[in-house]
């Protein structure tokens, strides 16, 4: 496959890399062979991966698994080029994640060698701070690896038996994946500003009716949760990870009143932020 991939970031058990699709006028490529275990966020496009007797259907909101040791296709579906994230990870990380993720159906059955898992708005922004860490050169090392090791416990975890979503079709997807790529984007590069539908219909070029409707079909969330969601998963790494006041955490992430700010986190994460932040304490 012609494309542009490069390393943005490097570790000691991963590397995350930039892919950019070039092909002007090609539908499937030449079989190519995964060798490292790789997670992959789809940023743009839309292609079928497909491996063995499985053809998965791949845009944003999807996150593609895939096993070393297995040949792969690729089938373009949309005229944008493909766009994506990969994590891929070592030999000795693969074995021992399969220590402890080896008896799900996915890694023991030999007949699976790739899925998808469907993004949530956490994951989302996960992948978006990862990135923005890494572009600013503002994240240590450590920083990153503890991000990256999130993605895979909460991708990992939620691992279900792949099922194409049928109100996703193939117009709707032609129409409107261009739309869902920048209400994403816009979101999670704006979420700390007094976002309104209208804003977001605008940005996109539809009407806030249509906006609304065709956003909770591809993510299955309304803008309004989506928004609230990032903003509550930043504030949950600000907890752990630093000792901002609970107040400067609550306007920092977009919240305007600290009440606001504890009733959500409380409803989401089950207790109040200073408890929450306590509870890393006291393990650490």
């Amino acid at each position: 496959m012609d494309a542009l991939i490069h390393t943005l970031f490097e570790s000691g058990f991963y590397r995350i890399m930039d892919f950019k699709c070039q092909c002007v006028d090609c539908r499937t490529s030449k079989p190519e062979y995964s060798e490292a275990f790789a997670i992959s966020f789809v940023r743009k496009g839309n292609f079928l991966f497909n491996v063995f007797r499985r053809s998965l259907d791949s845009y944003t909101g999807c996150v593609l698994i895939t096993k070393p040791g297995y040949e792969r296709t690729v089938t373009h579906a949309h005229s944008v080029p493909d766009e994506c994230t990969i994590f891929q990870f070592t030999p000795s990380f693969y074995t021992a994640l399969l220590e402890q993720y080896g008896k799900t159906t996915f890694f023991s059955n030999d007949d699976l060698h790739s899925t998808l898992y469907k993004t949530t708005p956490e994951t989302e922004f996960l992948h978006f701070y990862i990135a923005r860490l890494i572009l600013s050169r503002t994240g240590s090392k450590l920083q990153v690896d503890n991000l990256v090791m999130e993605i895979v416990h909460q991708v990992l975890g939620s691992i279900t038996d792949y099922h194409p979503d049928q109100r996703i079709h193939t117009r709707l997807k032609q129409q409107h994946l261009t739309t869902i790529e920048g209400a994403k984007q816009y979101l999670t590069e704006h979420y700390t500003d007094d976002i309104s539908l209208q804003d977001l219909a605008t940005h996109c070029h539809v009407s806030p009716f249509h906006f609304s409707r065709i956003f909770k079909t591809f993510t299955q969330t309304s803008p309004h949760q989506f928004l609230l969601s990032i903003r509550l998963k930043h504030a949950e790494l600000l907890l752990k990870d630093t000792t901002l006041p609970v107040s400067d955490i609550a306007f920092t992430t977009g919240f305007n009143s600290i009440e606001h700010f504890t009733a959500a986190f409380r409803q989401k994460y089950h207790c109040p932020p200073a408890a929450y932040r306590n509870k890393f304490v006291v393990a650490s």
